[in-house]
C-alpha cells in the first residue's frame, strides 16, 4: 500500500496517528531559507522512531550531496542526527545523473529480531534471490541494484569516512545544520 501526501511533512508526522513499516524521505535539502531543515533534526527523527514507525520499521532519507566539493558537513551531521534517534544507521551513496554527482543517503532502524545487524549482513546471493522472487516474469530487470551493488553501496570513500569520523554535530531545531554548496572540503 502506498500513500502519497503532498503537504507539510513536519506537521503531518507530528499529528499522524498511523504507524508505518517504512518511511522514505526524498525531501528538499536543509537550506537556511527553506522549509525542510526541520525534517533533518533530532526532534523530528525521534518523533519518527518513537511514534511513526512500527517495530522493525525502517527510515531512509536523502542526505544531501556526498562528494569532494559538496555536502560533507551536512551529510555527516544528518548521519549523526539519525544516530541520536536510531541505534542502527548506515550511510550510503549513489551517483544521481540528474544531480551530476554522488548523492548521500542514510538507512536507519531500531534493533529488531526481524532485521539484520547491518545491511551488508545480507549476502549478494540472498539479495539477488529476493529480487528474482519479487519480480514478475514480465518485469524488467533492475538497471542499477543487485546483490553486488548492495554490498558495495555501503562502502564510502576514505575522505567521506574521515569527514564523518571528525564530525560530531547533531542538528536540532534550535541549532540546525544547513547544506553548504561549493566549498572544497578536504
Amino acid at each position: 500500500r502506498l500513500k502519497v501526501i503532498y503537504g507539510d511533512a513536519f506537521k503531518y508526522l507530528y499529528e499522524c496517528k498511523e504507524k508505518f513499516d517504512v518511511v522514505i524521505m526524498d525531501i528538499a535539502d536543509p537550506v537556511e531559507a527553506g522549509p525542510g531543515y526541520k525534517l533533518y533534526t533530532k526532534e523530528f527523527y525521534c518523533q519518527v522512531a518513537d511514534n511513526i514507525l512500527n517495530e522493525g520499521g525502517l527510515l531512509v532519507t536523502q542526505s544531501t550531496a556526498c562528494d569532494v566539493l559538496n555536502g560533507n558537513k551536512s551529510f555527516a551531521t544528518i548521519h549523526n542526527t539519525l544516530k541520536s534517534a536510531f541505534d542502527n544507521v548506515f550511510p550510503y551513496r549513489a551517483f544521481i545523473v540528474s544531480f551530476g554527482g554522488p548523492w548521500g543517503f542514510n538507512l536507519a532502524w531500531r534493533s529488531h529480531k526481524s532485521l539484520p545487524n547491518k545491511p551488508t549482513d545480507i549476502s549478494t546471493d540472498e539479495i539477488d534471490k529476493r529480487i528474482s522472487e519479487r519480480h514478475e516474469k514480465k518485469a524488467k530487470d533492475t538497471k542499477f541494484y543487485d546483490g553486488e551493488t548492495h554490498q558495495g553501496i555501503f562502502n564510502l570513500p576514505k575522505h567521506i569516512r574521515k569527514f564523518m569520523k571528525d564530525c560530531s554535530q547533531v542538528s536540532t531545531i534550535e541549532n540546525p545544520c544547513y547544506m553548504e554548496y561549493g566549498a572544497l572540503e578536504t
